[in-house]
């Protein structure tokens, strides 16, 4: 299935999103006033992270359940989107202090803003922590009895000293995305002016780190790696996409956004600005634009950032033809956006069932609106090799290979090689699958697998003594019955 926690929100975002342009437009067309109260909008972002940060206290207290081995996610499928999210919309509580009358409200605004940087350490998010640390230190960056060049040392100083205790804290997890940023500086490398295209590093990514380990079998990383969806750095993610012009494209977009503040200061600029700076915080070591409301609160903060900046005058027939064009637009991606949630339902339906023919039947309908969706042809791949449509299993999973390198769908092109009685691909695809993700054992116990069935008694037993001897990143029941099976048959 695709991910049940984001693509919810983005269908629910996009839904609201379509619906406020389209009811807007209407109200140009008609010649209705539009006016965007700010405050007030700051305010429902408050709100809206404050009962998020909640929620996620209740996690962490158990009171309200949680998913996988996390304590504390929010709404969300990891820590690292529950805390992108607290700490994007953070800032807009300074906005609310500005605006705030009476002792009581301001007393209560700061418990509020506790409450979030409470949530925001029971995350154990080492990157949000330090995105409410620079931004807590930028805004009291004034309040502070110091010299300026005084002060730039020391809120330096404390950074790079949090970035260290942050590494050592979980040192594994930071070599871990060494690995992945030094992976993703060779496909830079292969494509440093216009990048690889959107979504690249979900079609490339993990067969540069195969490379990587064939390359380098005895790497420090092996132990480490593990399969790759993102970059841990939205920076690097627009070089991998766009390269060097993308990225200095952003670079001068940034830039444009500071002159628009330094022009024009204000409360508002100002927490939008140190939204920003949140969101610019946390892309250095995580993927916070994964997720829609960091887009929606970031798209809000350049809009309160370039308002008033510049004066755009339109003719009265212009502002009509595209209020007209907006709204023929809208209508548009509803009915594609009805298309693509009703076709998630129906997968939704048939994805944790048996093989049958009626699934079949439902997967094939759904071709043409969710064919380009990799976990739908790798879903899709799965259910006809379990009926045992081999051809058509394979020109599936050959299919969702042009969008996504992934070690599973490695595995699944080996079995489907190896159903075929093509020992040669299958033990191709294996091998690719062990090199992505070194520490993993299903990849070489398949290929044990095949060597026994070939009758290769040389590599069957080297294979053997491999999956033996190699040592065990995580013990999962798993690992202890291959190796548990390897060396019963091997006797």
């Amino acid at each position: 299935m695709t991910d049940t926690y984001i693509v919810p929100k983005w269908c629910f975002t996009l839904l609201v999103l379509l619906v406020s342009i389209f009811v807007l437009s209407i109200k140009k067309l008609c010649n209705k006033t539009i006016r965007i109260d700010i405050v007030a909008y700051g305010c429902i972002i408050v709100l809206i992270t404050f009962c998020q940060a909640l929620y996620g206290i209740g996690q962490w207290f158990q009171w309200i359940p949680s998913i996988r081995h996390y304590k504390i996610v929010g709404s969300f499928d990891n820590p690292a989107g529950f805390a992108s999210c607290l700490c994007i919309g953070f800032p807009f509580v300074a906005l609310c202090l500005k605006v705030a009358k009476g002792i009581l409200l301001k007393v209560f605004l700061y418990l509020l803003a506790s409450i979030i940087i409470l949530a925001v350490i029971l995350s154990e998010s080492r990157t949000g922590i330090m995105s409410i640390v620079v931004v807590v230190s930028i805004y009291y960056w004034h309040y502070v009895p110091l010299k300026r060049r005084t002060k730039t040392i020391v809120l330096t100083g404390v950074f790079f000293l949090f970035l260290g205790g942050s590494y050592f804290l979980k040192k594994d997890s930071a070599d871990g995305r060494l690995l992945i940023w030094k992976c993703s500086w060779e496909m830079i490398k292969d494509s440093p002016g216009y990048g690889h295209g959107i979504n690249s590093f979900r079609t490339h990514y993990m067969d540069y780190q195969a490379h990587h380990f064939e390359q380098h079998p005895d790497s420090k990383y092996s132990m480490l790696a593990d399969n790759v969806l993102c970059p841990f750095n939205e920076y690097l993610a627009v070089l991998v996409d766009f390269g060097f012009l993308g990225f200095f494209i952003l670079l001068i977009f940034i830039f444009f956004l500071l002159f628009c503040y330094y022009k024009q200061p204000g409360d508002e600029k100002r927490a939008a600005l140190l939204s920003l700076l949140s969101a610019g915080v946390f892309s250095l070591f995580s993927y916070p634009f994964t997720y829609p409301f960091v887009w929606v609160i970031v798209c809000f903060d350049i809009h309160i950032l370039i308002k008033r900046v510049g004066h755009w005058r339109f003719t009265p027939v212009y502002k009509k033809l595209s209020c007209i064009v907006f709204i023929v637009l809208c209508l548009s991606f509803l009915c594609k956006l009805y298309q693509r949630i009703e076709a998630e339902y129906r997968w939704n339906d048939v994805a944790y069932l048996h093989a049958t023919n009626e699934s079949l039947a439902v997967y094939k309908s759904l071709m043409p609106i969710l064919g380009s969706n990799p976990y739908f042809l790798y879903n899709y791949a799965i259910v006809l090799l379990d009926v045992g449509s081999l051809d058509e299993s394979l020109d599936k999973a050959l299919q969702c290979q042009t969008y996504w390198a992934d070690y599973d769908l490695e595995l699944l092109l080996g079995d489907i090689y190896k159903r075929r009685k093509e020992y040669e691909m299958s033990e191709r695809y294996y091998k690719k699958a062990s090199y992505m993700c070194p520490c993993r054992f299903i990849p070489l116990y398949r290929m044990f697998e095949v060597y026994k069935e070939v009758g290769d008694e040389e590599r069957y037993r080297s294979m053997a003594q491999l999956i033996i001897e190699k040592p065990v990143k995580v013990q999962s029941s798993i690992v202890r019955q291959i190796k548990h099976k390897v060396k019963r048959e091997v006797k």
